[in-house]
């Protein structure tokens, strides 16, 4: 039996609101309904202060919705997140709230949403300043190089609005709901793949904002069964926004390949990937110069229709590999249209040996950036007051816990520009918790006041180390100026 949408809102029609007078469809906080393969997603929309007291709704709603003939799975999260006039639409694989810390302060994430995924051995990006670049074309073929040479990949297509490796992959299969509550994903020429283009029909439009973009993001991470694969492949949205700041911050990467035509235009918006991921010390494996020239199919001749070199002369300023130019040619877009990408459909191609060469460069640059010995040694005192660090130089430091807790490069502190900057009081005697290595350019250091959002690279704990004195002075001269107190929270 076919579920529908109407079905399940006469299930949910009797469920109380957080009223406990009228029911949740006729209040307008259950979001759009999606439904595939007898999973059943949709969220209900409360104000963030009351998460934890209404989590028992949540619950209501999966078992009314549950009892549907037909229905095998119902996947429901509690978001605060609305905006007049546009559905909302959240995905939730386990019935764990996964929303951003800042969108549901009380909500506690998961233990298993802060560890890395230990069944991968490299997690990896193919990213571009900007759309139409052939930044998804270059991912699946890159996919379908590296597996040519033995390894277990994996793509997740982290374009929620756009997504295109369904029409790649050549596939419109749906992810499974496993027993233990998470999808299996879509299995496509070897590779396993998860892109919300399986999840919803072609033609439905994502009116999603940004927090429950990066939500599902995470879920799609971390609540798919992805097995045990040597690489795993994000291919990410175009731009240097919070998606890819939030993915950064979930999961350890390797590294990030930046796609970029050789025209000035989309260089300027590669250099703005460049620095985003330098920024958050993301190791940069290469640059690849996509529709580098055009190849006649009549007479082979080369055209350099977009200019050429360009992201060749990026990379060598920069100091980074250079992993290639691949043309522009109808042989890799006709088969990249008919979901057979050149490496499978033609591998004994000049155009697929191209990619299976990039493949080859980029394995090689991961194992090189693995073994580079820049993460620091860390340490705490017995008393979790201090974190003693050996820098990979030799150099070595205490931390204290107070400092780093004000001086956290969290949004929640940070903001997100210097106007918004909050200063911190009250943490003289706060204490680490925890350390969480983040891949191995960062760590996440979880403080016993709750604190647990910062993402501490070895970039910032050397700046830190090297200019304490002085920033600490500041930040005194701040509390005085404010008239704040290190021992008493007065802090907003």
């Amino acid at each position: 039996m076919v579920v529908n949408q109407e079905q399940v809102r006469l299930a949910l029609k009797k469920v109380l609101g957080p009223d406990l007078k009228s029911n949740i469809i006729d209040l307008g906080l259950v979001s759009e309904i999606i439904i595939g393969d007898g999973v059943v997603y949709f969220s209900i929309t409360i104000e963030p202060e009351r998460a934890t007291e209404l989590e028992p709704l949540r619950k209501a709603a999966e078992i009314a919705v549950s009892k549907i003939h037909g229905v095998n799975s119902v996947q429901v999260s509690l978001t605060s997140e609305n905006e007049p006039g546009t559905s909302r639409t959240a995905i939730n694989f386990n019935g764990v709230n996964n929303t951003k810390r800042s969108t549901l302060n009380n909500v506690k994430p998961s233990e298993e949403t802060k560890h890395a995924l230990p069944s991968i051995q490299h997690i990896i990006a193919v990213a571009s300043g900007k759309g139409g670049v052939g930044k998804s074309t270059t991912t699946v073929n890159l996919a379908l190089g590296l597996q040519a040479q033995g390894l277990r990949v994996g793509i997740l297509d982290a374009d929620v609005y756009g997504p295109s490796q369904p029409k790649l992959l050549g596939t419109t299969d749906r992810p499974k709901s496993e027993r233990s509550g998470k999808l299996k994903p879509v299995e496509a020429y070897g590779l396993k793949a998860m892109s919300m283009g399986f999840i919803v029909d072609e033609g439905t439009p994502m009116i999603w904002r940004g927090p429950m973009v990066s939500s599902a993001l995470n879920q799609m991470l971390r609540e798919v069964e992805w097995g045990v694969l040597d690489v795993l492949i994000i291919d990410m949205p175009p731009g240097t926004g919070d998606v890819q700041l939030n993915i950064v911050q979930q999961v350890p990467m390797s590294g990030v390949i930046i796609v970029s035509t050789p025209q000035d235009l989309a260089l300027i918006d590669a250099r703005k990937g460049i620095a985003m991921f330098q920024k958050v010390s993301v190791p940069l494996l290469g640059i690849v110069e996509n529709m580098s020239y055009f190849i006649c199919p009549n007479c082979g001749e080369h055209t350099y229709i977009f200019g050429h070199g360009g992201a060749e002369a990026e990379a060598k300023n920069i100091g980074v590999p250079f992993l290639g130019h691949v043309p522009l040619h109808i042989d890799i877009r006709t088969t990249s249209d008919d979901g057979q990408p050149i490496v499978m459909a033609r591998p004994e191609s000049a155009h697929a040996k191209i990619y299976c060469d990039l493949a080859a460069s980029t394995w090689s640059r991961i194992q090189a950036v693995e073994c580079m010995p820049i993460k620091p040694k860390l340490t705490l005192d017995s008393d979790h007051t201090i974190l003693h660090v050996t820098f990979a130089d030799g150099e070595q430091d205490e931390l204290t816990a107070e400092m780093l807790r004000v001086m956290s490069p969290s949004a929640e502190v940070q903001g997100h520009r210097p106007s918004q900057k909050v200063l911190v009081s009250g943490k003289q005697n706060v204490k680490i918790s925890d350390l969480r290595p983040i891949g191995g350019y960062a760590v996440r250091i979880v403080f016993d006041d709750g604190h647990d959002t910062g993402l501490f690279t070895w970039i910032y704990l050397r700046e830190l180390s090297r200019e304490k004195n002085q920033r600490w002075a500041c930040y005194l001269a701040e509390l005085s100026d404010k008239g704040l107190s290190r021992d008493i929270d007065l802090s907003t």
